[in-house]
């Protein structure tokens, strides 16, 4: 199995990291039940949506007023937003994008802006063979409101055009890895598909919602959303501030609203993590929101997980202003609530475009199949599912959008005793203390079960992680570009640091692992750290310092990760980690290297190589 997995990694992980279809998203949530912002469709599978934002300017009643953000305007490769997309563009020519030709009076502003959307299919073939397939949007407005609004239409335009470049760009980019996926036998076409969800049109918002959704033959796809809220004088994107005051309680509004709206949600959602989660989407202009303004109200979008688990699906809410007047600037109510509009007036979807074909230039050439090469091992599609994980450098590093605020631990460890000898001996202390040891790897947590293939002098470093419920792969994780660790040392230890996986750990959707060796880090100080990844983008999320994590496990303790290292000669010490972005919080000074954590209700031992310490738990 592993010579077969060597061979597909690369491309798999190239496929994992391929882009989420850019501006108008990389693939749609399923079909809308209704144009109308009063219904907003259901999607498919959703995942973690992210954003950036700058600050443009917005008019209402016919004046301008500062306001602006491109939040979600246009996504890069990885999924996440283009800082130098369609809204960037649009800001370097403030006044290109205004309609100064045309004078807009009040009753413009309170018109409707009719417009058409049309979905253009995209196909890669190689000869008769689908090896890729997407589609992307465009958006067109009637003429009447075209001259009017040309800004709008300008920063349409540019969502319409770089949606169809970034969706060519992903496809051509990988045909050489796709060439090797299908001759291996294992030919499985990828997808990029996203549906429109137009919320409000009008002289002072233009507001529309994209669903985007990868399948890569996992488990199961993975949807995000981009929002655009365009102020159609200008064509700049409008600011969350300038729309809603956020009160103390607005997470707890939300999560109302949300069960209200969703019979079926009270059961199933993680009530405590959606709050506590609420004040990190809202950060920097809400850029971890998605966010449209309605006509009588504001709608959001929460990607799967979102609630809490997979099984809860996306969601949707909106909040409407009528009910929660408290929580909304005036600038954008400027309809009575009998007299509400539908977005299926104005709004008209056509029949899908022709599908363009893209020619691989390639003849794909049938090899082996699955079941012909160790087919007993490959227990299903699943075992095609692979992901190259990424270095983002050797020191530590946290990917952007996540909070970088070191925090206050999660625990509290007060000691209550320690004794000390001269060597503790581990198996002997657990038999008398009648409480087992922590699992080594390959252990199964009851939930899932964990495979390390600790073989870096051969070129593989990698960790498999089954869904032991399911009886299905997780995931296969591999760590190739952790083996060649620089700052390379010298002497008779510098042949002994090959990295292994040590630990790991999943939480919440996001996979925890400790890397290092098992020599001093004079011999090579890249050792002892903690990498998470996100399991459904296949993201690195956060590296760790070195030095922090060199024992036999790790705890996972609310939004903090009790850890430790120590080795001869060096420094040992238990370190708390913050789980969110793998800063180190504390460390408590101890007698010699920590080896195993277990708790055990609210105590927790820490056992080290000479000293067994109790504490009390926080």
């Amino acid at each position: 199995m592993h010579r077969r997995n060597r061979l597909y990694k690369n491309a798999i992980a190239i496929i994992l990291t391929c882009t989420m279809v850019l501006s108008a998203g990389c693939a749609g949530a399923g079909k809308k039940d209704d144009a109308s912002a009063n219904s907003v469709g259901e999607g498919k599978t959703k995942a973690v949506q992210t954003t950036e934002n700058k600050d443009n300017s917005t008019s209402a009643q016919g004046e301008s007023s500062e306001a602006g953000s491109d939040n979600n305007v246009a996504d890069k490769s990885d999924g996440t937003k283009n800082d130098e997309g369609t809204q960037a563009e649009a800001g370097e020519a403030d006044n290109s994008n205004t309609s100064d030709s045309v004078e807009i009076s009040e009753a413009d502003l309170s018109s409707p802006i009719e417009f058409s959307y049309q979905k253009n299919p995209v196909q890669l073939m190689a000869g008769e063979t689908e090896m890729g397939s997407g589609y992307y949007y465009s958006i067109t407005l009637d003429k009447s409101d075209k001259d009017k609004f040309s800004g709008l239409q300008k920063s349409l335009d540019e969502f319409n055009s770089k949606g169809e470049a970034d969706l060519n760009e992903s496809l051509n980019s990988s045909i050489e890895e796709l060439k090797e996926i299908f001759e291996s036998g294992w030919g499985l076409a990828y997808e990029y598909d996203h549906d429109l969800y137009p919320i409000r049109s009008d002289g002072r918002v233009f507001s529309f919602v994209v669903s985007n959704y990868t399948y890569l033959a996992g488990a199961h796809g993975y949807n995000d959303y981009t929002n655009y809220n365009i102020d159609p004088v200008t064509g700049k994107e409008i600011k969350f501030d300038d729309v809603m005051k956020v009160s103390d309680d607005f997470a707890q509004i939300v999560e109302d609203e949300l069960i209200k709206q969703n019979d079926d949600l009270d059961e199933c959602m993680d009530k405590e993590s959606f709050i506590e989660g609420m004040p990190g989407r809202l950060k920097d202009d809400a850029k971890g929101l998605c966010w449209a303004i309605g006509y009588d109200g504001v709608w959001l979008f929460f990607e799967d997980y979102a609630m809490g688990s997979y099984a809860a699906g996306s969601r949707n809410v909106k909040i409407s202003w009528f009910d929660h007047p408290e929580l909304f600037t005036d600038t954008y109510q400027n309809y009575e609530k009998d007299s509400v509009p539908e977005i299926a007036d104005v709004a008209k979807e056509l029949k899908d475009a022709d599908t363009a074909t893209i020619d691989a230039g390639i003849t794909i050439n049938a090899g082996d199949s699955a079941e012909g090469d160790g087919g007993d091992e490959g227990e299903g599609e699943d075992w095609w599912y692979h992901a190259v994980v990424k270095n983002p450098g050797w020191s530590a590093w946290v990917a952007d959008g996540i909070d970088t605020d070191v925090g206050t631990p999660s625990v509290e460890l007060k000691e209550i005793s320690h004794k000390t000898t001269d060597w503790l001996d581990e198996e002997a202390w657990s038999g008398k203390m009648g409480i087992p040891l922590p699992e080594r790897l390959p252990y199964n947590d009851g939930t899932y079960s964990f495979t390390a293939v600790n073989e870096a002098d051969e070129g593989t470093l990698s960790l498999t992680v089954m869904d032991e419920a399911n009886q299905t792969l997780d995931g296969n994780y591999f760590f190739d570009e952790f083996i060649d660790a620089p700052d390379q040392g010298q002497g008779m230890f510098a042949d002994f640091t090959e990295p292994y996986i040590l630990y790991a750990a999943k939480d919440n959707g996001i996979l925890y692992v400790s890397i290092g060796h098992f020599t001093y880090a004079a011999a090579n100080p890249h050792k002892a750290y903690i990498v998470a990844i996100d399991t459904i983008s296949g993201e690195t999320v956060w590296k760790s310092d070195d030095l922090v994590c060199g024992s036999n496990n790790f705890l996972i303790e609310g939004d903090s990760i009790i850890c430790g290292y120590g080795f001869t000669d060096e420094p040992d010490y238990i370190y708390i980690i913050n789980r969110i972005n793998g800063k180190t919080q504390k460390q408590i000074k101890v007698a010699s290297a920590p080896s195993y954590f277990i708790k055990q209700g609210d105590q927790l031992y820490v056992l080290t190589y000479n000293t067994e310490y109790l504490y009390q738990i926080k």
